[in-house]
């Protein structure tokens, strides 16, 4: 059904999100179906998924055996997510064994479609999708897809999830707006939003919606196409000939040109998904004008820092904090667990050692910034005291951040050219 489904759109023209006229085009239809017709409660659900599967199905790497996958996480994350808010079973262990199950399952999915070794070891035949045995077979959104999928087996679990229906999960696990690159939703704030959209009316986010995407737009297609000439991975000339400002600027246009495409994408998709009645979190917050490393974090992809923040950092401190030895150090702790959290990080955004590095790297940066706080606390001298309050402490905080972040987008390229750098400097 699903091949059948999918060899029907492909008739269409295919598109990649937010680009080209076929898309825009789609989403206006898509707007007018879900919003504008007066269809209400399951329907306007069944709308909305629809929508939701056709608009994926649009994209050149998606077809029907993708959409399988998905349905098949889906029912399955679903049940263990009904199974876990039922009174079946019974006793906290068996509950925590189910729940961690289906997270370890969810895991393994996203393993398989993001590491090329587990699944180099794991398919001989990958003739299903259309590709030879020795291609790479990728799940487009499987990163935030398994992000979304964790998180609702958590929190059923904990039976927090409000309210829950197969077709308002399934429109949270594949709602198109945030289903490539994010933000990652929690599910109690989609229900309320879905909740919310079933009564509005298209007017009152008329606006706000087309205003977050006026800003996408220029900031994807104008800003970033700018900045991309004069980016380090755009440099002809090798790294170990460049003079330091040359590297430098390099540097600080690559960190500029990730921060607008990625906070781009991010106001399209709030924006999008506005228009269908739905507010997406917020993914960055002047990241760029923090003050420290621990601060940019914080605002930057901030629905995955909140998520690694409460589903990894957090039970790392809870556990680390019922060893004797730990819990008389707590600086230790945050550490160690920042450290942790910043390594699955890296370890999340691709297999490669460059990504390990890269996240170790911002690790590391955090704990030291933790060291310096704990320091700074215990500062009595007056001027210092002033010095930390005014101005110029923000500033140099503002500057020595931006570069730290910038110097580390070296760990992306090729870690290799760290060493080039510090060379050329040194």
């Amino acid at each position: 059904m699903f091949e059948t489904i999918s060899h029907w759109l492909q008739r269409l023209p295919s598109t990649e999100f937010y680009s080209g006229a076929p898309f825009w085009a789609y989403f206006v239809l898509v707007v007018i179906a879900v919003r504008a017709l007066p269809a209400r409660g399951t329907v306007r659900d069944l709308l909305l998924l629809v929508a939701n599967v056709g608009m994926l199905l649009a994209l050149p790497r998606f077809n029907g055996t993708a959409l399988a996958l998905y349905v098949a996480l889906g029912v399955f994350t679903f049940g263990v997510g009904r199974v876990l808010l039922g009174d079946s079973v019974k006793g906290r262990r068996p509950r925590i064994l189910i729940a961690l199950l289906g997270i370890l399952a969810v895991l393994f999915v996203l393993a398989i479609f993001k590491y090329r070794l587990l699944q180099s070891l794991l398919l001989k035949d990958s003739s299903l999708f259309g590709q030879g045995a020795a291609h790479f077979i990728f799940l487009i959104g499987i990163s935030y897809s398994s992000f979304k999928a964790i998180h609702f087996v958590i929190e059923a679990y904990k039976r927090k999830i409000e309210g829950l229906r197969f077709l308002e999960f399934a429109n949270y696990l594949l709602f198109f707006p945030s289903f490539v690159s994010g933000p990652i939703n929690r599910y109690n704030d989609f229900h309320q939003s879905s909740t919310t959209a079933r009564r509005s009316s298209l007017r009152p986010d008329l606006a706000p919606g087309l205003e977050r995407i006026v800003h996408g737009l220029f900031k994807k297609f104008v800003i970033t196409v700018i900045l991309f000439p004069h980016t380090i991975v755009q440099l002809k000339t090798p790294l170990a000939e460049l003079a330091p400002w040359q590297i430098l600027l390099g540097l600080y246009a690559y960190a500029l040109y990730f921060y607008f495409d990625f906070s781009g994408y991010t106001d399209l998709a709030i924006g999008s998904a506005r228009l269908l009645g739905f507010h997406l979190p917020e993914n960055f917050n002047l990241p760029f004008l923090k003050k420290n490393i621990q601060q940019l974090w914080a605002n930057w992809h901030m629905s995955l820092t909140g998520w690694l923040t409460d589903y990894v950092y957090w039970p790392l401190v809870r556990r680390m904090r019922n060893m004797d030895f730990l819990r008389q150090h707590p600086l230790i702790i945050s550490n160690s667990a920042i450290i942790i959290t910043f390594f699955l990080c890296g370890a999340w955004h691709g297999e490669s050692v460059n990504f390990i590095l890269w996240g170790l790297y911002h690790g590391v940066g955090i704990a030291i910034v933790n060291l310096y706080q704990k320091w700074k606390r215990q500062v009595r001298h007056a001027l210092a005291l002033k010095y930390f309050a005014s101005r110029l402490s923000y500033t140099v905080g503002v500057i020595l951040t931006f570069n730290f972040f910038a110097i580390g987008l070296l760990f992306l390229v090729d870690s290799r050219q760290v060493v080039a750098v510090v060379q050329r400097f040194f």
